[in-house]
């Protein structure tokens, strides 16, 4: 082999193993298949707080049970809300789905005996349209990630500055901050979500908070 040949050889193979990362590959190997669980949940919508069980399982418009408060506590946008969620839920709790947004070339920021925390620009999902495309590609991207087998432990996004996205709108402040805990099964489950956004569009604010809570898992229901 050619003196060239060897150093050609030697750097690719140097760029190749630079470029991956055993954690980062087991995590997007991980897959989110097995039962789903009803869980306890609790959660604020429309400035009430609540809590409530609930079972994928059961057919809509009785997935959710609302624990408390009592109905007549209800405001319209909270009955809207419980009507929305109820049909949307399918059981899909697992942190899985944030590996899809994390790069294979997202670096190491800290680390543990146990995990590895990485920074990256978050990868928009494959179904993002143009504006959240561009959104994410201002925000700065953070994971954690469990040593043992690559599962997603924590993951949060941020806005580090403020976003004009057109000349009528500005994003102040964005964060998604997303807190993982293991099912009996293994796999890692939203155990906490909080989301903030604040801006203005067409010389009005806007400002919009969620924050929810899996505060038990109960019996696989499928």
């Amino acid at each position: 082999m050619s003196r060239f040949a060897f150093l050609s050889v030697a750097s690719l193979s140097l760029v190749a193993s630079a470029a991956a990362d055993p954690l980062l590959e087991m995590m997007s190997n991980i897959s989110d298949d097995g039962p789903r669980y009803a869980y306890e949940t609790s959660f604020a919508w429309d400035g009430i707080d609540a809590t409530a069980t609930v079972d994928p399982s059961q057919p809509v418009g009785a997935r959710i049970k609302i624990l408390s408060p009592a109905e007549s506590a209800w405001s319209k946008a909270f009955r809207q809300e419980l009507e929305e969620r109820d049909e949307s839920t399918d059981g899909d709790i697992w942190c899985t789905e944030f590996g899809q947004m994390v790069p294979k070339d997202a670096s190491v920021s800290d680390e543990s005996d146990t995990t590895v925390t990485y920074a990256f620009t978050p990868v928009p999902e494959p179904d993002a349209d143009s504006n959240e495309q561009k959104m994410m590609k201002q925000l700065d991207g953070t994971v954690v990630l469990d040593k043992a087998d690559g599962a997603v432990l924590a993951f949060k996004m941020r806005l580090p500055k403020p976003y004009k996205p057109a000349m009528v709108a500005k994003i102040n402040a964005f964060e998604m901050d997303v807190t993982c805990a293991r099912s009996p099964d293994g796999r890692t489950f939203i155990e906490e979500f909080n989301f903030d956004i604040s801006g203005s569009a067409m010389m009005q604010s806007f400002e919009e908070t969620v924050s929810r809570q899996i505060t038990k898992l109960l019996e696989p229901v499928d």
